[in-house]
């Protein structure tokens, strides 16, 4: 009997009902997975495209290679030009030296070629003076200007200065009652006189030395005269060429030349001086 004052006396536990039970759900069959096909080994356009890398080392590898090559003939060629040139080198050494020795003992005996040039180039070129005038030739031997002494001065000026090379200096000789006076050109060792006349003097085709000439040992260009004069020579040596006078250091050669302005005409001699070493000709008139 239950008891009237607990309140849950006539209480009854709850029994919750059974669950239903649930049915299994089957569950469908899977199909079957297809396998995937796997990639062949031959099938080139499904494999990583490695060909870029495979190409760069493929042309590094060419390019080593053609280097090397290339080095390789160069080193052959350098060792074929030296050994050319050490095998031609010897060869050409004997050249030179048996002719060179031998040469000079066989042309000692005979003249020398080149001795003779210069001797024939001093002996054509220059100042040629004579009993008439002067004349002027080229390295050639060839007569390029002729002076008579009753010629102007001016022409024999300008030719002269061509051969000197160099205009002259100019200088003056006082006439006195018996001498003119004359304009002289000077250049080194050579000087030409020009008569100098005032209106008192007679005319120049009067004169007995319109024009003369004097040259020394100083002169630069050489200077030949007909009686054999060398400007190197001694007192001695004049002396033994046989002049018409002169003894010590003074002498004359063509002493009968003295013509004057005979038909126009004029024909020096020459005075000659020595003084030293220094040898002075002067081709004028002389009077007595």
């Amino acid at each position: 009997m239950s008891d009237p004052n607990d309140p849950f006396a006539d209480f009854e536990p709850y029994e919750p009902p059974p669950k239903p039970e649930r049915g299994k759900r089957e569950k469908p069959e899977k199909a079957p997975r297809e396998p995937k096909p796997q990639p062949m080994a031959d099938w080139p356009d499904e494999r990583p495209d490695r060909s870029d890398g495979g190409d760069r080392r493929t042309l590094a590898i060419l390019a080593g290679i053609a280097g090397a090559l290339v080095v390789a003939v160069v080193v052959v060629l350098v060792i074929y030009l030296t050994q050319q040139s050490q095998r031609q080198e010897p060869a050409a050494d004997p050249v030179p030296t048996a002719p060179a020795t031998q040469a000079v003992p066989q042309q000692s005996g005979a003249p020398q070629a080149p001795s003779a040039s210069p001797t024939a180039e001093a002996a054509t070129a220059g100042i040629g003076v004579n009993a008439d005038g002067f004349t002027i030739t080229d390295d050639a031997g060839t007569t390029v200007f002729t002076h008579a002494w009753a010629d102007d001065a001016a022409p024999a000026v300008a030719a002269l200065t061509e051969l000197f090379g160099a205009a002259p200096t100019e200088d003056f000789q006082n006439g006195d009652a018996e001498n003119y006076a004359y304009n002289i050109y000077v250049w080194e060792g050579f000087r030409l006189y020009d008569v100098f006349l005032s209106a008192g003097n007679r005319p120049r085709a009067e004169v007995p030395a319109p024009t003369f000439v004097s040259f020394d040992s100083d002169i630069d260009v050489p200077v030949t005269d007909e009686f054999g004069i060398d400007l190197d020579m001694s007192a001695d040596e004049i002396a033994a060429l046989g002049p018409d006078s002169g003894q010590g250091g003074t002498f004359v050669f063509g002493a009968d030349r003295n013509t004057f302005y005979q038909d126009g005409e004029r024909r020096f001699g020459a005075a000659v001086t020595v003084e030293g070493s220094r040898v002075s000709v002067t081709y004028t008139f002389r009077a007595g």
